[in-house]
């Protein structure tokens, strides 16, 4: 038994404390000035840490008074995701920069990456051996003049599935739908997932949280049942209806990326590259077979330029054939938010009355998801050619789709035979009225975003926006354009204040 203090090898033992923190930024631990004085360690060394034949690596920060000589403080980011137990002896020394760092120079200055050097990128960058600013330097090289080429793009691809979990489920045909995003309020997935999974298409679907979002799937489906589940539940879920609306987070898939992600948004760049890359590697994880991809270009979307579009079609193809998954692209120039509600309860809402094919649905919402279900049942030749909007459709109009997703909720131990209705909204709310007649002919989408997560979206699931009119519909003085939703005051009021700053609406 190594004694608290003790040096071997270079190595040195110290007592683990835990700290009620969490940073956000792991991996990071806190070592007491006397023991770094005594073992040559200064504030920003990288040390590697080992524990019941386990390693990974940290950086360090001193102090004098969170822990005691003899201790090693670790924040909550390490804690939970290690079952390191307080009072665990544990072994610590420098380390080496890592040799990734080699590849990310050699990438800067323009040169190609072998697989080898991509993959010990993308492991380092799991196993936290690179920091944030050494990712963001690799993200850059993704701006230099020659870029990624299309081998390394496939290379970083599989790298960085492969340095996660890969599930494997043993059928032929594993159904899978993706959205590009920009685009409020296009609810599209839950309604696609429901459709297929009823015409016994195997379809588990893993989806994000919002980013910069209002909302992303994930927060959609949490306004009525839990998104996070280990494996082997998703598993269970699936084997019984056919499909899930699962958090991805919550898994390793692609871990890297969710690094990467977080340093992109920082920096508030995203290369398309980078966003191809992240999209496919989950699918190669989650062993997608069949793959239909929504692409909206225009005003807000992340792709607003169709030339773009096409070139990012053709890396999606390219890396769909590599990998032997059958994809679909579809471009398709959108002007607007898709449905009417933009915030969780509201999209599920409009999610609902689709489904349950309700008068006021948002026919924009059910014309997209129908569209995007029949690609899928064509593609996956469960419809032929032609047939499958027509098929999908019927699933709506016959109440498979609704019955279909009802299973899927309380499979998540959502709320049981759930309804529009049964969706609860923000109790602060204001009708914001028009002071002109004339007609909608345009929607701010980057503001109405920022709106929305200003009453409180995605974290608050019962605030957004409803559009009582949206883009092409007439106008008359004193109607409510629209309805705003919270749960506070304070945020009602530094809303509406926004509000006198900004065009949302434009009204000719």
């Amino acid at each position: 038994m190594e004694e608290i203090g003790e040096e071997k090898n270079g190595a040195f033992f110290l007592k683990a404390k835990y700290l009620d923190i969490k940073t956000g930024h792991p991996w990071v631990v806190v070592v007491n000035d006397q023991d770094a004085k005594t073992y040559g360690i200064r504030a920003g060394d990288e040390l590697l840490l080992k524990w019941n034949h386990k390693q990974t690596e940290v950086g360090v920060d001193l102090t004098k008074e969170l822990v005691n000589q003899g201790e090693i403080g670790l924040f909550q980011d390490i804690t939970l995701r290690y079952k390191i137990k307080e009072g665990d002896i544990l072994e610590l020394s420098l380390t080496q920069p890592p040799p990734s760092l080699e590849s990310i120079r050699k990438k800067l200055l323009g040169k190609k990456l072998t697989y080898e050097e991509i993959k010990g990128i993308m492991a380092d960058i799991v196993d936290y051996r690179l920091d944030d600013i050494q990712i963001a330097f690799f993200l850059a090289s993704s701006f230099q003049k020659n870029g990624f080429s299309g081998e390394e793009i496939y290379y970083m691809t599989k790298a960085m599935a492969e340095t996660g979990e890969m599930i494997f489920w043993n059928k032929e045909i594993v159904a899978d739908k993706h959205s590009i995003g920009g685009l409020p309020g296009n609810r599209t997935t839950p309604i696609v997932v429901s459709i297929i999974s009823n015409l016994n298409i195997f379809i588990p679907k893993t989806s994000s949280r919002a980013v910069t979002s209002e909302a992303g799937t994930a927060d959609v489906i949490e306004a009525i049942a839990p998104v996070e589940f280990s494996l082997e539940k998703i598993k269970k879920i699936v084997s019984e209806v056919n499909a899930c609306l699962v958090w991805g987070g919550s898994l390793r898939l692609a871990p890297a990326d969710d690094r990467i992600l977080r340093i992109s948004y920082e920096l508030g760049i995203e290369p398309y590259s980078k966003m191809i890359v992240s999209i496919m590697a989950k699918k190669v994880a989650m062993g997608a077979t069949h793959l239909v991809i929504d692409m909206p270009i225009g005003q807000g979307a992340k792709i607003s330029d169709f030339s773009e579009a096409k070139k990012v079609k053709k890396t999606f193809l390219y890396l769909s054939k590599k990998f032997n998954i059958k994809t679909k692209v579809i471009i398709e120039k959108m002007n607007g938010p898709v449905g009417r509600g933009i915030g969780p309860a509201l999209e599920i809402k409009d999610v609902l009355k689709v489904l349950e094919q309700k008068e006021d649905r948002p026919l924009d919402l059910e014309k997209r998801a129908i569209k995007l279900a029949g690609d899928l049942l064509e593609l996956t030749k469960k419809a032929p050619v032609g047939k499958g909007e027509t098929i999908a459709l019927n699933q709506l109009k016959n109440g498979g789709a609704l019955r279909q997703f009802k299973r899927i909720i309380e499979a998540q131990g959502g709320i049981k035979d759930i309804s529009s209705d049964k969706i609860s909204l923000g109790q602060v709310n204001y009708e914001y009225k028009a002071d002109k007649e004339g007609m909608v002919s345009k929607i701010d989408l980057k503001e109405l975003v920022r709106l929305t997560r200003l009453l409180g979206s995605p974290s608050t699931k019962q605030a957004g926006i409803y559009l009582n009119k949206t883009i092409g519909e007439k106008v008359k003085l004193e109607d409510t354009l629209f309805t705003l939703y919270t749960n506070s005051d304070q945020r009602l009021d530094l809303t509406l204040d926004e509000l006198k700053k900004i065009e949302l609406y434009k009204i000719l």
